[in-house]
């Protein structure tokens, strides 16, 4: 599942099966709760053939938070990949509830570890 935040672009890169040789790249949705087809538009294609890894940049019209599609990326009528796309809303200017990332170390090399809330610890 790819995960689309709600009002912007969302940048994506994908592996793609079989490998392609051309950049003309179509991405057909479908919602699953009302069944009505659409399409994203897709901006920015990269294609690495070495690694089939594809990169590009969509943007999916009138969209509602938890909204679910079903995607199919075509191209020149091969389905080269398909999945799901998930409606997210911004946090840009919410508050972000989401774990908080703090290094434990300290400035003196001893490690110090402690139940915290909300936390990870990361051990560079």
């Amino acid at each position: 599942m790819l995960t689309f935040i709600s009002g912007s672009t969302n940048s994506y890169t994908i592996r793609i099966s079989p490998p392609t040789t051309t950049e003309q790249f179509t991405m057909s949705l479908q919602d699953m709760t009302t069944q009505v087809n659409s399409t994203a538009s897709l901006t920015g294609i990269t294609y690495n053939g070495y690694e089939s890894l594809l990169g590009f940049t969509a943007s999916i019209p009138n969209t509602n938070v938890a909204q679910e599609f079903r995607a199919t990326l075509e191209n020149g009528g091969y389905e080269l990949w398909h999945g799901s796309i998930q409606v997210f809303t911004s946090q840009s200017n919410e508050p972000i509830y989401k774990p908080v990332y703090a290094n434990q170390i300290p400035l003196d090399g001893n490690e110090v570890s402690h139940v915290s809330t909300n936390q990870y610890v990361i051990l560079d």
